[in-house]
């Protein structure tokens, strides 16, 4: 990561000022690698965040609008098991518009968002026949009755 500069949302090879394509990667100085960003033509693909341990398993994994480098598109948070257990998704802008959260690989709670407030559905579910069990609807953050 040190032998990258970003200039214009583009990410260029300190040595030669040329586009990045490749893995930019930040380690502990016991090798333990912590993070990790990959790119293509100086645009930014996907990003990894990685828990603190022995084997290389990832708790973070942040991917990336494609037309509009650093701008995220969804954010994945990962069990120590490697199963996923939230997914954030994030509208072209990069403004929050979904929320969900998993149990043993099913979904088990939703959220609409416009940005930090809720707007639209919340919906909790049984995590056995998938059925909704609670069900409450939001305007600009508001409760709607």
């Amino acid at each position: 990561m040190k032998e990258t500069y970003i200039e214009n949302n583009l990410v260029y090879k300190s040595s030669n000022n040329e586009l990045f394509t490749g893995i930019a990667q930040s380690k502990k100085k016991n090798g333990h690698l912590v993070y990790e960003e990959v790119y293509e033509n100086g645009v930014i693909f996907f990003s990894n965040l990685y828990f603190n341990g022995k084997e290389k398993r990832i708790s973070n994994k942040t991917i990336y609008n494609q037309n509009k480098p650093f701008t995220p598109s969804k954010k994945n948070e990962y069990h120590l098991d490697g199963s996923i257990f939230q997914i954030i998704h994030y509208n072209k802008d990069g403004i929050k518009i979904l929320f969900e959260s998993y149990k043993n690989g099913k979904l088990i709670y939703s959220c609409q968002y416009s940005g930090k407030k809720k707007h639209g559905f919340e919906i909790g579910y049984d995590e056995n026949n998938q059925q909704e069990i609670c069900k409450i609807e939001y305007s600009n953050g508001k409760k709607i009755k």
